[in-house]
């Protein structure tokens, strides 16, 4: 497949074996073109480095647009692996370590070193995650954007939604999709994927796609970004069930409700976690502002991954967490 040697080549029927047949009970989520579910290969003898040889099998489905809409049905896979063992990329903590694909008739798929506790949009309006960790996963992930972002020829994620983010036991955010992604080694965006439909609704910037898709930029990011953060601090997830009902329709989704209630200097936090540990009132009238700048409509009046970054560490639960910590120089990804 023209990508780094040292990945592993698995066919269908492996992928088969480690998901038990991709059972229902191994299904942890759907992303926009396929997929998740959890695997075990350790009882195959790969040396996939893991101890524990839990995995995470993500699949293309065949009536996906990824698909449907080109010539090579192995595009998205191919790319993906072209991504992830840049050595400029690969080992980013918050990026997906690949281990190998299957490039089948039957089943087109990638394998992951990752053993998830569950997506992001699974979590985000259960009680499991506080306060502090819900930061934290924001922090992280915004980190990983600027990083994307700040590369000479910068990459564009573009089908960014809480799906697509996995987190493992620690808490640690792992993007997992990157079908629309380009940019860096990739190039430009090709005409074909700006046929695609962009991003799973709720997350997709307006502004853009107004303009039917010809043009995007990081600025879309940061767009998807504030429709995350809003949601995780909430405790909501846009309900796309009730998009096409006409008492609801698009106020159902996440950056359309805040924009409806949101008020100069409040906070759109749940009642339930301004009662966690680290939460401050000024926090939470802070990240929300931080999230309505995100998801302003003109591109221009949002922030960049560098001011948000500078906003989440500049929230006191991030102060006295600092002051409570031994001190230790900030580590900087320099890429393998």
């Amino acid at each position: 497949m023209g990508c780094e040697a040292n990945l592993i080549v698995f066919t269908s029927e492996d992928l088969k074996l480690c998901t038990n047949n991709f059972h229902k009970n191994n299904l942890i989520g759907l992303t926009q073109f396929g997929k998740l579910y959890r695997g075990q290969i350790k009882q195959q003898g790969f040396n996939i480095g893991s101890q524990a040889g839990e995995v995470t099998v993500k699949i293309w489905d065949e009536r996906s647009s990824c698909i449907t809409f080109t010539n090579d049905e192995f595009l998205m896979v191919k790319e993906e692996a072209q991504f992830l063992t840049q050595p400029s990329i690969k080992g980013y903590p918050n990026l997906v370590k690949l281990i190998g694909y299957c490039c089948e008739k039957e089943v087109k798929g990638v394998v992951y070193d990752l053993n998830p506790w569950d997506t992001l949009h699974n979590l985000t309006p259960k009680d499991n995650l506080n306060w502090v960790q819900r930061i934290n996963v924001l922090l992280q992930f915004a980190q990983l954007l600027e990083f994307l972002h700040n590369k000479e020829k910068p990459y564009l994620v573009l089908n960014i939604n809480a799906s697509h983010i996995m987190l493992d036991w620690e808490c640690k955010p792992t993007l997992v999709d990157f079908g629309l992604i380009s940019g860096g080694i990739i190039g430009e965006m090709t005409p074909l994927k700006k046929k695609m439909p962009m991003s799973t609704i709720g997350f997709v910037d307006p502004f853009f796609a107004a303009k039917g898709g010809s043009y995007w930029d990081t600025s879309c990011d940061v767009f998807s970004f504030g429709v995350i953060l809003l949601g995780l601090v909430a405790k909501r997830n846009s309900e796309l069930e009730n998009v096409g009902k006409p008492q609801l329709g698009l106020d159902s989704l996440v950056h359309n409700w805040a924009k409806n209630v949101y008020r100069p200097n409040c906070s759109l936090v749940h009642r339930s976690l301004q009662e966690d540990w680290g939460y401050f009132a000024e926090d939470g009238s802070a990240i929300t502002e931080l999230g309505m700048r995100c998801v302003e409509f003109f591109p221009v009046n949002r922030p960049t991954m560098k001011k948000v970054i500078e906003c989440l560490q500049g929230l006191l639960a991030f102060q006295r967490l600092e002051d409570a910590r031994p001190s230790k120089r900030e580590k900087t990804f320099h890429g393998n």
